[in-house]
This record gives structure tokens, C-alpha cells and sequence, in this order.
């Protein structure tokens, strides 16, 4: 189980270098090293997109599964072509990271540091070694396996992105802050919306799962005789192993259309009565109610937060999209872009 969390968290982590930017040399990267673009005079090295590409790591991860894949992707005209259009992509992505970055220090005075990307890497690095409970050790070691380097040099990778993705957060907070909510929007979208706020009549149900009739009618006759209880018959006869353990309890039903005809009398039955035998796609099934709750609907008042929430994010989104589509595209338009590769 350590193993499968930690490839999964491993992977949650590894996943933020695929996308990279920086706005200045690594401290790592010789003066002499590849120019693979430049953005309004800014450089975009070939030991960025590297990382950004990942195609070592990912070539060797193909290799270990798939071989044959391996070997085509490196020894035909096809697989090479593919490649170096993926590389070619993530270069795209580096240039739009690149003039996002360049904007926002131009329009808005956002501007993230290295510094402060590091510690967000770190902060993030830490928090899922707390979850998952692995150590430094443990995390480093698997890195290195991977051919991602030590804890340090993975973290030092990751700063791009998250100097990146920093940015646009702050940038989209700026962009989308003249977005506001009326209050008569919201009483609006409630009116127009009011089913969504609707909560159907709702039974609490506990169930006995058996493999034939004879046995249901045998233990509802124990049941009805007060030989044992409901609960106990449950917990001691029920065939489902994920409710047997909670007296058969299988929570709240919702009321809906076209539901069997058992579940139709369950809804019409008192609380404490008793339904069954049933035969259904499990078994034959004893069922007993042991609660209700009437229909209800959220007042406008209840409502309130989670409209505003919801109308909100949707304006923030029109604006985002309008200043990507407007502001963004034109200043890329207008931008010196020279790809080298």
C-alpha cells in the first residue's frame, strides 16, 4: 500500500514539471547554453525545454512497458517526426508562459520570484510527505530511479511551473476583480433555477440480503416472532458485507420516477414496517424503514451563498476569456517571437 500511495503522490508531483517557464537563466544554465527561442529579448533555453519536454524520462518509462513502442519511436521517420512535434508544442507552451509573465509585470505589476516559487514548491513537497506519510529519503530515492535527480534538483525543476502558475493566479484575480453579483441576480437565477434547490421526499432504509425466499421468510418469521431483532438479523444473516456491519443500514433514498414497485411501498410505509420478501438483481431482500423526511426546498435566503458562488465564477470566466482572446492575443501579436529550433 506505501508503494501505490507513493507512486501516486509521486506522480501528483512530477505532473507540475511537465508545463515550465522562467523568465531568467537558471543559475545551472553555462551563458554558453542553447537558445531554443526568445520572447521580446527574453531567452528560453534549451535546458528549460528539456525539462518542460521530459521526453528522456518519458522514452524510458515507454521502454520498460511497451519496447517495441520504444524502439519505433526512436528508429522510424514517423516516431521521430512525433517527437519532435511534441517538443515543439511544449515550446509553444514555454512562449505563451513566457508573454503571460511579461504582461502581467507590464500591466498589472505581478511579478513572482524564484525565491518564491521555491518555497511554494517546498510548502507542496512538504504537505505531501505529511499526507502520505514518506520520508525525504524515501521521495528522493524514487526520483533518482526515475532519472529526476535528488529532492533538491526535482524541487529546483519544479520552480518554473509554479513560478508560472503563481502568476497566472494573480493575474486572473486582477483580470477578474471587477466581477460583482447583484442581489437581484441572484433572486433571478433562484427563480429560474427553483427545481435545482428541491429536495425529495427521503426514506432511511435497513436491508437484510439473502440468497433464497425460504431463508427471507424464515428470518422474517424469527423478525416478526421477536425472536431476534431486524439489526441482529442483519449483522447476522445478511449476505452484503458492506452494510451487514450497520445493522443492514443503507442510508437515505431519494423519491424518484420510475423506482421498483417495492421501493413505492417502502415510501408509502410507516416507520418500523417491514417490506418483503423482495426478490431483486442481488437476492431475495427484507427492507425496513427507519426514518423519514418530507419534501423540502431551500429558501432564497439558503440559496444565497451558492448563487453567488456559482454566478461569480461563471462571470469571472466571460472576463478571462474575453482578456485571453483580446488583451492576451494582441499582445502576443504585437510581441518579437523567434523560435531557433
Amino acid at each position: 500500500m506505501k508503494k501505490v500511495l507513493l507512486f501516486l503522490s509521486i506522480l501528483g508531483m512530477v505532473g507540475i514539471i511537465s508545463f515550465a517557464a522562467s523568465g531568467t537563466t537558471p543559475v545551472s544554465t553555462p551563458a554558453s547554453a542553447m537558445v531554443v527561442a526568445s520572447v521580446n529579448g527574453e531567452p528560453i533555453y534549451a535546458s528549460i525545454l528539456q525539462s518542460a519536454a521530459n521526453i528522456g524520462q518519458t522514452l524510458m518509462a515507454i521502454r520498460k512497458v511497451n519496447p517495441k513502442m520504444y524502439q519505433l519511436l526512436l528508429s522510424s521517420k514517423a516516431g521521430t517526426d512525433f517527437l519532435k512535434a511534441y517538443n515543439r508544442a511544449v515550446l509553444d507552451d514555454l512562449v505563451n508562459s513566457v508573454l503571460m509573465e511579461q504582461i502581467a509585470l507590464k500591466d498589472y505589476n505581478i511579478q513572482v520570484t524564484e525565491k518564491e516559487a521555491l518555497n511554494k514548491v517546498k510548502e507542496q513537497v512538504a504537505k505531501m510527505l505529511a499526507s502520505y506519510n514518506i520520508t525525504k529519503e524515501q521521495f528522493s530515492q524514487y526520483l533518482q530511479s526515475q532519472g529526476y535527480g535528488n529532492i533538491e534538483q526535482f524541487e529546483k525543476s519544479s520552480v518554473f511551473t509554479v513560478k508560472f502558475s503563481m502568476t497566472v493566479e494573480l493575474l486572473r484575480k486582477a483580470v477578474t476583480s471587477s466581477a460583482t453579483v447583484s442581489n437581484e441576480e441572484i433572486k433571478q437565477y433562484y427563480n429560474a433555477n427553483i427545481d435545482s434547490f428541491k429536495t425529495p421526499k427521503q426514506i432511511n432504509v435497513e436491508h437484510i440480503m439473502l440468497s433464497s425466499e425460504a431463508s427471507a421468510n424464515k428470518i422474517l418469521k424469527e423478525i416478526k416472532s421477536n425472536a431476534i431483532t431486524f439489526e441482529s438479523a442483519a449483522a447476522k444473516y445478511s449476505l452484503d458485507v458492506q452494510t451487514k456491519n450497520k445493522n443492514g443500514d443503507i442510508g437515505w433514498i431519494p423519491e424518484s420516477k420510475n423506482m421498483p414497485s417495492y421501493e413505492v411501498k417502502l415510501f408509502n410505509a410507516n416507520i418500523e414496517d417491514i417490506i418483503g420478501p423482495v426478490k431483486t438483481s442481488y437476492g431475495w431482500e427484507l427492507f425496513k424503514v427507519i426514518g423519514k423526511k418530507s419534501a423540502s426546498i431551500k429558501s432564497l435566503a439558503e440559496a444565497s451563498k451558492e448563487i453567488r458562488s456559482t454566478l461569480l465564477s461563471k462571470k469571472q470566466e466571460k472576463l478571462w476569456s474575453d482578456w485571453l482572446n483580446s488583451v492576451f492575443k494582441k499582445f502576443k501579436s504585437n510581441s518579437k517571437i523567434k523560435i531557433m529550433i
